[in-house]
Parts: structure tokens; C-alpha cells; sequence
């Protein structure tokens, strides 16, 4: 078995031990809730086994995945960048744009367009960030968050402004046949990560993408050109959240609305899902589908009579878990 190979198994084999350690916690801290540890215990394991909580996950899967893959691919190259969140903004303002504005029909050529686009537009964004770091020697962690702050800006001004529709801060809804189904939603940003490990994989960049964050002089000695990479990986991280943006707004949102200085906060859950799947797009998917999972479960613990707060710390023990089994594991086979 090769290294990369042993790698993804005892990756595996860590996800699949941190879940089981994780929800034995989960159900042990049960204790403290009303329902006592036993009733916990069975809304938990019911609702991790609800065919209805994977489905209702889903939505936020996608802008999530979008987010991840796309920053496990800039993490790879160093380029520490946490503006997925704008950018899946900035994506979802560009197709509303495109197809309520301008196009003004929902067919199939215009839809794929309008996704197009607004990749296009994510890819300007994530550029601007590649670029000040490359041209200025701006620090992409700073750089990046405010632009976050600025799209944000820029979605509360067109809905309370030039794009409001009726006394609410928000747009007109997109008509019903400018929209994609849910498996549609899906099937595109699976296929954006499985792109994304195929690169890293199968082309030269992919190894340029390692050295230049595992061995950058090393790098630079063999003629690998670090602005560069620097500027394609950012532009291709932008795309692909630009991308999920898009595509949440086709097949969720419908409509642009005032959001609080927090975001929609897709982009930052995104962040977690690359380092959770171990700076690997698959990796990063599958994380993505656990994390929008437990997003999804915290309405239905809450009905329950589940504080929120608690909710979130049984979040937090289940993906510290599944990290720091994963990471054992990882190294483990690479030993």
C-alpha cells in the first residue's frame, strides 16, 4: 500500500473512531439535560439515523462544500485565506444579478451562466486577496476578512437599496424556473471536489501547490514560480466558493436578504471542514456533510427542550474528536 493510499485509510479509520467517541460523549452528557442521559440518548442516535436530518443537511452542504474543497486546495499552498465567506456572497449577488437583471429567462444555457458568473465573480475576489499578498505583501488572513466585511456591505446596501423589493430589506424572490433541485445543488459541488483532488493529484501544479508551503526554497530552486502559484490557487479557490454561491442561491435562498455582520457563515464553517478533512478536497467533502449534518441537528435537539448552547458544545466535542482522531491516525500511517 503507497503512502497516500495508507494515508486516506487510516484517515478513514480515524473519522469513523472520533464519530464513535464523539457520540458516546454525547450521549454520557446527556445526563445534564432534562431529558436525562437514557431520552438524550435516543433523540440523538434517532436523529443521527433519520433519513429526514441527512436531506435537511443537504442545503448547507453545498455552500459549505463549495468552501471547503476550495480552501483545502488554498491551504495546501500556505495561502491561508479565510474569505470563502465573501466570496459565497459575492457569487449569490452575481447570479441574482445576472438572471433577474439581465437575462430575465430561467433555461438551462442561462442557469449554467449565471453559475458560471458568479464563479467568475468569487475567482475576482479570492484574486484581489492573491494579489495583495503577492504585490503588496499583505497578510491574506487580514486582507481577506475585511473583504468578507465588505461583501456583507455590499448585500445589505442592494437589498435596502437599489434592489429592495416591498417595505423589507430584501429582493424579489427569483422566479420558480430560475432554480435547480437540490440533487443538482449537490451533484455540482461533488463535482467541484472530486476536480480539485484530480488536480492536486494527477498535475504538476498539485505538486508545485505542496512545495510551496512544505519546502518553498526547495521550490524556488527548482524553478517553481511562487507568485504564481500563489495567484492561480487563490483564483481558483474564489471560483469554486463563487460557485456555491451561486448555487445556493438557485437552489435555497430564492432571494437576497439583510444579513448581520456575522455572514451567512458558510464560508467560516468551510474553514473548519478543509482542516477536518485534512487539506484533502475529498477529505474536505465528507467533513462538510458531518458538519452541515450537525448544523441540521441543532433545530431538532432544541425542540426537545436542548439549549442551543448545549447544542453547540456537543458540536464542538464531536469535531475536535473526529479531528484528533483523524490527525493520530494520519500519522500514524504515515509512520
Amino acid at each position: 500500500m503507497n503512502a497516500r493510499l495508507r494515508g486516506l485509510v487510516y484517515g478513514a479509520i480515524g473519522l469513523v473512531l472520533g464519530l464513535l467517541f464523539s457520540v458516546l460523549v454525547s450521549m454520557a452528557l446527556g445526563a445534564f439535560t432534562s431529558l436525562g442521559a437514557l431520552g438524550f440518548s435516543k433523540i440523538l442516535l434517532s436523529s443521527l439515523m433519520s433519513k429526514d436530518t441527512w436531506i435537511s443537511a443537504l442545503p448547507y452542504f453545498v455552500p459549505i462544500a463549495a468552501s471547503a474543497s476550495s480552501l483545502a486546495l488554498a491551504y495546501r499552498a500556505g495561502f491561508i485565506t479565510i474569505g470563502a465567506e465573501g466570496q459565497v456572497m459575492l457569487g449569490a449577488v452575481a447570479a441574482y444579478w445576472l438572471l433577474y437583471y439581465v437575462i430575465e429567462h430561467g433555461s438551462i444555457a442561462a442557469i449554467m451562466v449565471a453559475i458560471l458568473f458568479a464563479g467568475l465573480v468569487g475567482a475576482l475576489y479570492g484574486g484581489l486577496v492573491g494579489g495583495l499578498r503577492v504585490g503588496l505583501g499583505v497578510n491574506e488572513i487580514l486582507s481577506s476578512l475585511m473583504l468578507n466585511y465588505i461583501a456583507i456591505g455590499i448585500v445589505n446596501y442592494l437589498v435596502a437599496g437599489p434592489w429592495q423589493q416591498g417595505g423589507y430589506t430584501r429582493t424579489a424572490p427569483l422566479p420558480a424556473n430560475m432554480g435547480i433541485g437540490l440533487s443538482v445543488a449537490v451533484l455540482v459541488v461533488v463535482i467541484a471536489g472530486l476536480l480539485l483532488e484530480l488536480f492536486i493529484v494527477f498535475t504538476k501544479y498539485g505538486v508545485a501547490i505542496d512545495s510551496v508551503r512544505l519546502a518553498r526554497k526547495a521550490a524556488q530552486t527548482y524553478g517553481v514560480g511562487i507568485a504564481s502559484t500563489i495567484i492561480i490557487v487563490a483564483l481558483i479557490q474564489g471560483f469554486v466558493a463563487g460557485i456555491g454561491g451561486g448555487v445556493l442561491l438557485l437552489q435555497l435562498l430564492r432571494q437576497l436578504r439583510s444579513v448581520g455582520l456575522g455572514g451567512w457563515g458558510y464560508g467560516y464553517m468551510g474553514i473548519l471542514a478543509a482542516w477536518l478533512g485534512g487539506l484533502r478536497p475529498l477529505g474536505a467533502l465528507a467533513a462538510s456533510l458531518l458538519i452541515a449534518v450537525l448544523y441540521s441537528m441543532r433545530s431538532t435537539l432544541q425542540l426537545y427542550g436542548v439549549s442551543d448552547s448545549f447544542v453547540l458544545a456537543l458540536e464542538a466535542i464531536i469535531v475536535l474528536s473526529v479531528l484528533a482522531f483523524t490527525t493520530l491516525s494520519i500519522r500514524r500511517g504515515e509512520k
